[in-house]
């Protein structure tokens, strides 16, 4: 007498089973990895609005000869601003500044640096 089996056996059940779960394993950590990637880009964008900041006040403050000056942001992040003198001609009728802003946050020590170079008045 033939057998004829209907259904699937529990080998090929099992299989099913797995196959299934490598795909949605797969599909959790694209999400994982993208809401990740989200929330890093949120921090960074917040880093460089506060190093903006930053630099524009210490542009406005435009420090004689070498100013450095650490801290602590708020929400995680820590600053350190330097104002450092640039070389000009002699009797120059400004001064030239390179200014920095760095904010750091996280774990991985994440960092955003801004850099720039004004003049001000003797």
């Amino acid at each position: 007498m033939p057998r004829h089996d209907s259904g699937f056996i529990l080998l090929e059940t099992l299989v099913a089973f797995v196959i299934a779960a490598l795909a949605v394993a797969v599909l959790y950590r694209a999400a994982f990895d993208g809401a990740a990637g989200v929330a890093i880009g949120g921090r960074e964008a917040a880093a460089v609005e506060r190093a903006q900041s930053r630099l524009a006040a210490l542009a406005a403050f435009a420090p004689r000869g070498h100013y450095v000056r650490t801290g602590q942001d708020g929400g995680g992040f820590s600053y350190r601003e330097e104002a450092a003198p640039l070389p000009v001609a002699k009797g120059a009728p400004l001064r030239a500044l390179r200014l920095s802003v760095s904010e750091r946050w996280g774990r991985a020590g994440r960092t955003v640096t801004l850099v720039t170079i004004r003049v001000a008045p003797p």
